[in-house]
């Protein structure tokens, strides 16, 4: 499995940029994001939430794939699973063939939503 460092390092190298300009962007030491990049630091020692969060704006990449990597949960997850338990269970005990039929699910849901929205919008500007 990929781990956060891997992932910055990858990502970084893909924006050509060196350690100490991603490091200045941040506002973090290279020194430390050598140590985050080379999988070299203690549990207690993992980037928080804001760096990562500052890493990935910097990289202008996924903020939750790397908070995810890292093993945090970012806060709108959090809030989101702690507001309903029971959804997230049944996901969790889901097959994968049962996932893939959920997310096109959604998907589908929130393509014709989309769809709904623009053709309100359309009205709407008729009606003037």
């Amino acid at each position: 499995m990929t781990t956060v460092g891997q992932r910055i390092r990858e990502i970084r190298k893909e924006r050509n940029m060196t350690q100490r300009q991603l490091a200045e962007k941040v506002g973090i030491n290279f020194t430390y994001l050598s140590r985050v990049e080379n999988d070299r630091l203690d549990a207690e020692q993992t980037p928080r939430e804001d760096t990562l969060q500052k890493i990935a704006k910097a990289l202008q990449a996924d903020a939750d794939e790397l908070l995810l990597l890292a093993r945090r949960i970012p806060d709108t997850y959090r809030e989101r699973i702690l507001a309903k338990p029971g959804i997230f269970r049944r996901i969790i005990q889901m097959s994968d063939s049962d996932l893939e039929g959920l997310l096109n699910g959604l998907e589908t849901a929130t393509d014709s939503s989309a769809k709904d929205d623009t053709s309100e919008d359309l009205r709407r500007r008729k009606a003037r």
